[in-house]
């Protein structure tokens, strides 16, 4: 079992107009068609990278074409948000557009679960085409992204250690997190605290003790020991192949060969406890298996006030 792993596509051809028509894509193209050939409707999310929205409105423009409606957020937003809003609205398919390099964008499709397609789901057949062209909508994924968010943060935590600062890249996500009054742990400002930085995706956290950055598997590993001795949380838990050893003794250990997608698919259909990859990605259980650096962050600064 392998995922279907997102699309690197140059962005003079989504410029041109043509990426669709290119050999490298057409597995995709077929998918995408096929997916929605009884439900043809589709989210698009895009990051925070600087010109994610642009490449995003021209890839909408051209699925509309395919007579395939498309709902976008009118900001960027995280990927954990997009996994979220497929899951609660019992949509066949997502898709996230984020930057690759200079000259590239990935485009991950995303599954009804949340998470990757699998390569047996993956759909070439020619389908009907349809004569009515899609429409372009705007959607809310943030409200209930930030309500499922805030269900996970711990509502009788003591006071105590914090953050110095955070930066999330996504100024309405920021305005929504701060007027929940559950999450307040993240804004406290400690002066004596770590620097966070959430990434342009959101699904990664780095943590930063004046001047030094706090390893991925050293902040997977206090949360892990958070969750089994305060929440009694069980289930798998997914480490990079050769790193079993640090949480042999919490719970079970799954091994992973690859990159931080095969991590992801691995996650979305696990009995998931935790799941880390290097560079800052933690998937954690009921959130999606991409990863999100913000739930990350909230378990923590509990974890800081617990241990």
């Amino acid at each position: 079992m392998k995922p279907i792993y997102p699309s690197i596509i140059k962005k003079s051809l989504i410029q041109n107009g043509n990426w669709a028509e290119s050999a490298d894509h057409s597995e995709l193209v077929l998918h995408i068609k096929n997916v929605c050939a009884d439900f043809p409707s589709i989210i698009l999310g895009y990051s925070a990278h600087f010109d994610s929205k642009a490449y995003s409105n021209l890839i909408a423009e051209k699925i509309t074409e395919w007579g395939i409606n498309v709902f976008m957020p009118d900001f960027a937003v995280p990927l954990s948000a997009i996994s979220h809003a497929i899951i609660t609205r019992n949509m066949q398919l997502a898709l996230y557009v984020e930057e690759a390099s200079d000259s590239e964008i990935r485009l991950i499709t995303i599954s009804t679960h949340g998470g990757l397609f699998d390569e047996q789901d993956l759909q070439t057949k020619f389908p009907s085409s349809r004569e009515k062209k899609g429409v372009i909508g705007s959607t809310d994924v943030l409200s209930s992204y930030v309500k499922h968010l805030s269900g996970f943060a711990d509502p009788f935590i003591e006071n105590g250690l914090s953050l110095k600062n955070i930066e999330i890249p996504f100024p309405e996500l920021v305005d929504l997190l701060k007027n929940n009054e559950q999450l307040q742990i993240l804004f406290e400002n400690d002066i004596n605290g770590l620097s966070a930085k959430i990434n342009e995706n959101g699904c990664l956290l780095r943590l930063d003790d004046n001047g030094r950055n706090l390893t991925t598997e050293d902040i997977a590993l206090r949360i892990a020991n958070y969750l089994k001795k305060e929440r009694f949380t069980t289930g798998s838990i997914i480490v990079p192949k050769g790193n079993t050893e640090t949480f042999q003794l919490i719970d079970e250990t799954i091994e992973v060969e690859g990159n931080e997608f095969d991590l992801s698919y691995q996650a979305g259909f696990s009995d998931l406890f935790l799941g880390w990859w290097p560079d800052g990605l933690i998937a954690l259980q009921g959130s999606s298996c991409f990863g999100d650096g913000i739930l990350s962050a909230i378990y923590y600064i509990e974890s800081l006030r617990t241990m």
